[in-house]
């Protein structure tokens, strides 16, 4: 989600800036710069957990704290009076702990966002049986529904020969969503399209997904192969039993 938010410099609070360098200390800068990082390193901390989260309400708040932060960056503190950075750096802890709270918040929003996110998510595992008489470099589910691509499957730089199976897949099945299709691409880097419906309801844990291809036509499906497999199984044993009586 990167990108979607900025915080644009807004000054809102006039610090203390010292024209006259009377011998700071070394000790004194040493102070400053400690608490200016640790400021910096919560500000950043904030903000990029913030691009994380889809609330924007506090978008606001940070700028305006981007702003003050912005000012404090420019300050060269071996320039100011030692009496100056006795009161800044009081001013640059309250914003460390406002970066602080603010990521407290932030956290807690991102981890409800996210738990609220992944339940909307079915996780199977399944394998893949290639019976579509080419061998494939890539395998990817369609989301068609959401117009979304899983990764693919198979794993760069690997070729799945025709009539070889694919171990542990986990395919990823969005609530709202009710269509998928498969896109598959062979050695010659020809995308080949394998239409499934409603995947969803069709497979379990553990169940294979046959992919096949009619190279005649140029359709392909892919399915849970179970049913056809218990079918032709049932087939058999009633002709065996036909025959067995003859």
């Amino acid at each position: 989600m990167t990108g979607k938010k900025t915080f644009l410099p807004i000054v809102t609070v006039a610090l203390i800036l010292a024209l006259t360098a009377c011998g700071v200390s070394a000790d004194k800068i040493s102070a400053a710069e400690e608490a200016r990082s640790r400021l910096i390193e919560a500000k950043n901390t904030a903000e990029e957990t913030y691009l994380d989260v889809s609330d924007e309400s506090l978008n606001g708040q940070l700028s305006d704290l981007s702003g003050q932060v912005s000012e404090i960056e420019a300050l060269e503190f071996g320039k100011m009076k030692e009496e100056d950075i006795d009161g800044l750096i009081p001013k640059l802890e309250e914003l460390t702990g406002k970066y602080e709270t603010l990521q407290g918040n932030l956290s807690s929003t991102l981890k409800t966002e996210t738990r609220a996110e992944k339940e909307k998510h079915t996780e199977v595992s399944v394998y893949f049986v290639n019976k579509t008489g080419l061998n494939l470099t890539e395998i990817k589910l369609h989301d068609l529904t959401r117009d979304a691509y899983s990764d693919n499957y198979i794993g760069e730089g690997v070729t799945l020969g025709n009539g070889y199976t694919l171990m542990g897949v986990v395919l990823d099945f969005y609530a709202g969503s009710s269509q998928w299709e498969f896109v598959v691409t062979d050695e010659a880097d020809t995308d080949h399209i394998l239409s499934c419906g409603d995947l969803k309801g069709e497979i379990d844990n553990g169940s294979p997904v046959i992919l096949t291809y009619d190279s005649k036509t140029g359709t392909g499906t892919a399915g849970s192969g179970v049913a056809k497999e218990e079918s032709g199984t049932e087939s058999a044993a009633e002709a065996s039993s036909e025959n067995s009586g003859n």
